[in-house]
């Protein structure tokens, strides 16, 4: 007969305890997603983006379309860009993912040209007509730096200057200032503008302030974003720094006073006992592995997440949405929280209408949006991803009569340095002191080994002492007891009563009491 179905597991068993801790870190995803999501809807619907106009005119700067199908000027055949032969070496030492000194670096050259290359295709994949090509072979063959001749864009690295406020990153736009110049759009249409010929993006290696954090004045980038988003996220939602320093800090006092704790019961062990004491406290101690490993955990993990993963996301500067900004000021945009920016609106989506004139259907707004790209330079605000506002601003500046995309695309990098760094920082110190943990367990429980035998020995030796003696008095006993000793007779007819009798053997139950 085939057997009852099982009724199924009351919520209180063990298999779905175990899954508590997935369910509720899936809830909080969700929640976390709804809640974004909600932001960014928010952000879109009332906020905008600033372009760049050329000097004090409203003319918008951008790369005109070619006129001549075989000519490579502007947006024709896409724009060429190069690196400096030396920003990578420049640029590699300011990661703060190579400050592990193991021999090797975490951020090469070719993670660096990497990360360009994803912020140049941030902006390319969600526009048809916007493509770029790399020339850095090119321009090194020339060797004449920023003055390659077939590069419209031009990637270096240089000493910071007060002049800029010592900016991370300063991009300079050479234009067309011919009087009445115009521009042709990417949908055929002519507008009056200044035409975008070069462009060159500077990323600024000093920092003014030296201290630990920027040793010898320098500035600082990292390249993890997926480790650093759920914070920058968070950030622009709640203080996340004060509230990360408030927990781990919590976390780590307690296992100080936890290690406090066993100090005093030490030091107070060996006052009154000597080191017997302290080998008793020991002996304790060992007894309790999983209570001293959960507070070495206490110790270590909070300090290492914090300053070695957490801390350079809210220190130092993203380089990656760095780079998608500068791609984005070198394609006309403008800074949407600067002070001198205007932000634009668009009243309606992209058509075949709007596109002939996109500016008849733009309003001015105040808003800024916080998940865009085109923020200012903030350690506390990384966006690498473009926001709806800013495909609505790149569709302003290039506009399609057809096939404008409704959601920007991205495309994200998992490199996960954040979590490698989190781990050499806690599994080096971790490893340290688990095997100074062992090697006390096992010098202990070796003593304890030894003393154990040591009282083996001794409980059997007294055995058997104990045993040989008790035979040897249990014959002496039985030899007094059948042995009878003659009484002396007095002399018949004399007065002589002899010597006198000898003494009467002492009764057996003495014998025994007197041998116990």
């Amino acid at each position: 007969a085939r057997p009852a179905p099982r009724a199924p597991p009351h919520p209180t068993a063990r298999g779905t305890w175990r899954q508590l801790p997935t369910m509720f870190r899936r809830a909080l995803q969700r929640h976390a997603a709804v809640a974004h999501a909600v932001l960014l809807s928010m952000a879109t619907l009332t906020a905008g983006f600033a372009v760049r106009s050329a000097g004090n005119t409203d003319e918008a700067m951008r790369w005109s379309v070619a006129n001549d199908l075989t000519s490579q000027d502007g947006l024709g055949a896409g724009i060429a860009w190069a690196l400096d032969p030396k920003f990578a070496e420049l640029m590699v030492p300011r990661f703060k993912e190579n400050d592990f000194r193991l021999g090797f670096d975490f951020v090469t050259a070719e993670s660096i040209n990497s990360a360009i290359q994803r912020a140049i295709f941030a902006w390319s994949n969600n526009h048809k007509f916007l493509s770029f090509f790399n020339v850095t072979e090119r321009c090194a063959a020339e060797d004449k730096g920023a003055d390659c001749s077939v590069a419209e864009v031009y990637i270096r690295a240089s000493e910071g200057s007060e002049e800029y406020g010592w900016t991370p990153l300063k991009v300079f736009l050479e234009f067309n200032g011919t009087k009445g110049s115009t521009v042709t759009t990417t949908a055929g249409q002519t507008v009056d503008a200044k035409s975008i010929v070069h462009s060159d993006i500077i990323f600024y290696l000093d920092h003014p302030v030296e201290q630990p954090d920027f040793p010898g004045g320098r500035q600082c980038y990292y390249l993890d974003e997926t480790f650093c988003e759920p914070y920058q996220n968070a950030q622009k939602e709640f203080d996340a720094k004060l509230m990360t320093e408030i927990v781990c800090f919590v976390i780590w006092v307690l296992a100080l006073l936890g290690a406090i704790k066993r100090v005093i019961e030490y030091v107070i062990a060996y006052v009154q006992k000597g080191y017997d004491g302290v080998k008793m406290i020991a002996r304790v101690h060992a007894g309790h592995i999983a209570y001293s490993y959960s507070m070495m955990i206490m110790l270590v993990f909070p300090p290492a997440w914090y300053w070695v993963a957490v801390h350079p996301c809210f220190l130092c500067y993203s380089f990656e949405s760095l780079a998608v900004a500068a791609v984005g000021q070198v394609l006309g945009f403008q800074y949407d929280d600067a002070g001198t920016s205007t932000n634009l609106k668009m009243t309606k989506a992209m058509d075949e209408d709007v596109c002939k004139d996109p500016t008849e259907h733009t309003k001015t707004v105040s808003a800024v949006d916080v998940y865009s790209v085109m923020n200012e330079p903030d350690t506390y605000n990384a966006n690498y991803c473009l926001s709806p506002n800013n495909l609505e601003g790149l569709y302003f500046l290039y506009p399609l009569c057809e096939g404008a995309k409704k959601v920007p695309g991205c495309m994200r990098s998992k490199n996960n340095l954040g979590f490698l760094r989190l781990g050499l920082a806690f599994g080096i110190p971790f490893v340290l002191i688990s095997m100074v943990v062992f090697a006390t367990v096992m010098a202990l429980r070796r003593t304890e080994r030894k003393a154990s035998e040591d009282i083996k020995k001794r409980l059997a030796v007294n055995a058997f002492a104990n045993a040989a003696n008790k035979k040897q008095g249990s014959r002496r006993f039985s030899l007094r007891r059948f042995s009878k000793t003659p009484k002396p007779q007095a002399a018949a007819g004399t007065g002589d009563a002899g010597p006198p009798p000898a003494a009467a053997p002492p009764a057996a139950d003495s014998l025994v009491e007197a041998r116990v």
